[in-house]
């Protein structure tokens, strides 16, 4: 996955998060110049988190997690050896690229919410160049030639004089001059610019909503603390209910949730002991950076974070890197077979969240030693859940540097095939939830079978890593 989709689905997790934390704690208090704030902030720090790690949270975190997971899972391994299988040829199966599609699609949609994004900007552009200026109580307004709701635009205000009285004018001048003296018009800019990358998440286009409405209900506070009367102002906004809006990305003086903004005008204030809520989003902060800092310690420059690490050296173009399958001379671990059997077991975790979810089952990987020994392609042909499959990746991305396999006094590229298991354990069988049948089909592998069948492939000793946390805790 390239670092633009993780970063966006950082980015986005980060935002969900934030939203149901104003859903639930935050919704129905008046504080709105804070409730501005928080959504700002929030989205500011959405979008730069991912950039930044605190070194020291995730070495704490991990030597907890290890401790843990070292008391909660045993891992079982057969005779060190390698299995070499020569027999037929198998065909290889054909891979639906839908990591490509999924960004293509992605890549298309997108683009038409910026063509939209354009439009709309291209319109406020066009209604300004046949707007006429005039000077309205010493305040620069545009005339609007058609009859739409009143709106601003940053220091822009455009309104349809003659359909309104002397006294709505002032109610509309109150209450535009309001946006524009706050610049609400950044806001808006700032969340739609969210929104053409984000546009799959719901909780984007919740957040979306909730800014727009805030920033009515700062505008509709600003026009009363003029002195003009509440109840007047609620029938002058229902006489413009049905008047046609100009786009989605400017301040209109009228928006379609009429009832929220007159159940809020009418709202008693929240006392100020509840202002402490809003000190909830600094442990959240530190949550995703702690995250963040985690997974940048695991992935390197697989990460967001990490991507300013060096590159490796390009490969030239004149070297065809040829994969094989088997060699004359098999690559080997350092120190040995037995070597590396012990590193598997001293390495390899059961995760916790897995256990916790009584996830089980055979993970299927396959990579590639290169020349140079290094560890490349980690990829999960039969995967069972994320975790279980990350685990996988993990470890076999952590080896060392292999001495590489030889074909004809040449060093080659040479696949390998690393099968594991995960399998749970209960003191009591009968809180087993699995009868034997569905054990066997759980930890069944055609692909592993099928894999056995290709000539000369090479397949490393399956490791069975078996969990007893959760049956000690049921």
């Amino acid at each position: 996955m390239s670092l633009f989709f993780i970063y966006l689905i950082q980015v986005n997790i980060a935002l969900s998060l934030f939203y149901l934390l104003y859903a639930i704690v935050l919704k129905r208090d008046t504080f709105l110049r804070l409730r501005r704030l928080f959504f700002l902030s929030v989205i500011v720090f959405s979008l730069l988190y991912p950039f930044f790690t605190i070194p020291g949270l995730s070495d704490i975190w991990t030597s907890r997690s290890s401790d843990f997971q070292e008391t909660t899972a045993t891992v079982i391994i057969g005779e060190p050896g390698m299995a070499m299988v020569v027999e037929g040829e198998a065909v290889a199966p054909v891979a639906i690229p839908w990591e490509k599609i999924l960004s293509l699609f992605y890549i298309a949609v997108t683009l038409v919410f910026v063509l939209r994004f354009v439009f709309q900007l291209l319109s406020i552009y066009g209604i300004w160049t046949k707007s006429e200026k005039q000077i309205i109580s010493g305040i620069p307004v545009y005339q609007l030639k058609n009859n739409i709701t009143p709106f601003s635009f940053f220091s822009l205000i455009f309104i349809h004089t003659e359909k309104h009285s002397e006294t709505e004018l002032s109610q509309i001048l109150l209450h535009e001059q309001t946006h524009v003296r706050q610049w609400h018009s950044i806001d808006i800019m700032l969340v739609e610019l969210l929104y053409l990358f984000s546009w799959w998440n719901p909780f984007v286009w919740l957040l979306k909503r909730e800014m727009a409405m805030n920033l009515e209900y700062l505008a509709d506070n600003g026009v009363l603390r003029e002195g003009i009367d509440s109840r007047e102002y609620q029938y002058h906004l229902l006489r413009l209910t049905y008047h046609e809006t100009a786009v989605q990305i400017v301040n209109n003086f009228n928006v379609s949730q009429l009832k929220q903004r007159i159940i809020m005008m009418n709202k008693a204030k929240t006392p100020a002991l509840q202002l402490v809520k809003y000190v909830l989003v600094v442990p959240i902060f530190f949550l995703f950076v702690m995250a963040n800092s985690m997974y940048a310690a695991e992935n390197g420059d697989k990460s967001v974070a990490g991507n300013n690490l060096p590159e490796p050296p390009p490969q030239k173009k004149g070297e065809a890197e040829e994969l094989f399958i088997v060699a004359e001379s098999q690559p080997e671990f350092p120190g040995g077979e037995t070597a590396m059997m012990k590193f598997l077991a001293d390495n390899i975790r059961y995760p916790v969240i897995a256990q916790e979810n009584g996830i089980q089952g055979r993970v299927v990987c396959d990579f590639t030693i290169m020349k140079d020994g290094s560890i490349s392609n980690v990829n999960i042909l039969q995967g069972v859940d994320p975790a279980l499959d990350a685990e996988v990746k993990r470890l076999i991305s952590s080896m060392p540097k292999w001495k590489p396999g030889n074909q004809r006094g040449n060093v080659v590229n040479v696949r390998g095939v690393f099968p594991v298991v995960f399998r749970l354990q209960w003191d009591n069988p009968e809180d087993d939830p699995l009868t034997s049948e569905e054990k066997s089909n759980l930890f069944k592998s055609d692909l592993l079978d099928d894999l056995k069948e290709v000539e000369g492939m090479m397949i490393l000793e399956e490791v069975v890593v078996v969990g007893y946390g959760m049956a000690e805790q049921k």
